[in-house]
């Protein structure tokens, strides 16, 4: 065999469009059924279409060589609009829409995504030294607090998608969602948890406010502080999605200047970052609930037990505030495998206590629960 001269290349490998073997997952998918399922789904949620992108979904439901396509959380939430229907609150409509508008691809987002990405890197303190660079962007897009609020408020990507991709239909069943688009940012200390409502207060001012309490108060102690977009419904107020627990200081700094959030943020992570969990998990923007997943599970856990005997020391360890606990049942109430269970067969002595429930928990939780009980009865 012929030598190679001393600076002579060796043979590049062949193509890896045309072995199989060494595509990239995105090469595969640009050359697969799920490219263009996920602008047909994209078009049918964003023409308010829940039973057609499920649809869609469903004919291409295979996995590609094993690895995930479809997001998690945007399943359960088509999942969730399918199931509850009519059931679903005005309020869970405008989270859809905020849902889908973070997931615009479209060319004129490519700048919002990377300006995003830079101050969500920013307030890190620059790329994961470890990490790819390409898995960290991913990473940032799926997961990070500041990248969300930067994309969908600060540079306007809430306001593109209502004004050229959202319908008639799907923003006429939204709540306020025009108000959400110009929301500020705001620090906030925590005051006091309902089952149905949190209280707030505004660290400078003094100012009031109450929220419907989806949870957030897990992660936040009484006397703590947190920042998030607070938004108007047409029966009061929430936030936009989960608050951030922070530091007091970060949260008087953006009381006083809203727009400088971001700058608070990093200097306050430069000082010590494990204070403030920017980098949340994977499903941690549901619908219907502000507590992370894993969280949800404790409802199932505590169950019935808990609520039968309130004065068990069970319920004290799984919750600091029995007021949160209502909220963890609601969450675990709405997942859609809960739902799938609880519509297929219902014991009298579970009917009875799910009527208890009902008067703790908030829509579209109280709601299900009347469904289920008239169902149920009337099949009996």
């Amino acid at each position: 065999m012929p030598k190679r001269k001393k600076h002579e290349r060796s043979p590049r490998p062949p193509n890896r469009f045309g072995d199989p073997r060494r595509r990239s997952f995105a090469e595969k998918v640009v050359d697969s059924p799920y490219w263009p399922a996920m602008f047909a789904v994209n078009d049918a949620e964003a023409r308010g279409d829940v039973d057609a992108a499920l649809g869609i979904i469903h004919k291409t439901s295979d996995q590609l060589d094993k690895e995930q396509f479809w997001h998690p959380s945007r399943l359960e939430r088509l999942e969730q609009m399918h199931l509850l229907g009519v059931l679903m609150p005005r309020w869970a409509h405008s989270r859809w829409i905020v849902a889908q508008a973070m997931q615009g691809t479209h060319p004129r987002n490519q700048w919002r995504m990377s300006k995003a990405i830079n101050a969500a890197l920013d307030v890190r303190g620059g790329p994961d030294p470890v990490r790819d660079r390409e898995a960290d962007r991913i990473q940032i897009m799926d997961r990070d607090w500041v990248y969300r609020q930067a994309f969908l408020y600060d540079l306007g990507g809430l306001e593109v998608f209502l004004r050229h991709n959202a319908s008639g239909d799907l923003i006429a069943g939204a709540d306020r969602i025009w108000e959400w688009v110009g929301a500020p940012m705001r620090g906030v200390r925590l005051l006091e948890r309902e089952p149905r409502h949190l209280l707030w207060e505004d660290p400078e001012t003094g100012e009031q406010v109450r929220t419907i309490n989806l949870g957030a108060g897990m992660l936040i102690e009484d006397g703590e502080c947190a920042i998030g977009r607070i938004v108007p419904l047409a029966s009061g107020w929430m936030f936009e999605t989960a608050p951030l627990r922070v530091p007091d200081e970060v949260a008087y700094a953006v009381a006083d200047e809203p727009d400088r959030w971001i700058e608070a943020l990093r200097d306050a992570c430069a000082q010590d970052p494990s204070e403030i969990w920017i980098r949340r998990g994977l499903r941690d923007y549901g619908l219907l609930t502000d507590i992370p997943h894993a969280l949800v599970n404790l409802a199932m856990d505590a169950g019935l037990h808990a609520f039968h005997h309130p004065d068990d020391e069970e319920l004290a360890e799984l919750f600091t505030h029995p007021a949160d606990y209502p909220a963890c049942l609601a969450a675990w109430l709405v997942r859609p495998e809960t739902i799938t269970a609880l519509r297929a067969g219902l014991p009298p002595e579970g009917r009875a206590a799910l009527v208890g429930f009902a008067d703790f928990v908030r829509e579209p939780a109280a709601g299900l629960i009347r469904d289920l009980v008239d169902h149920h009865e009337e099949a009996a």
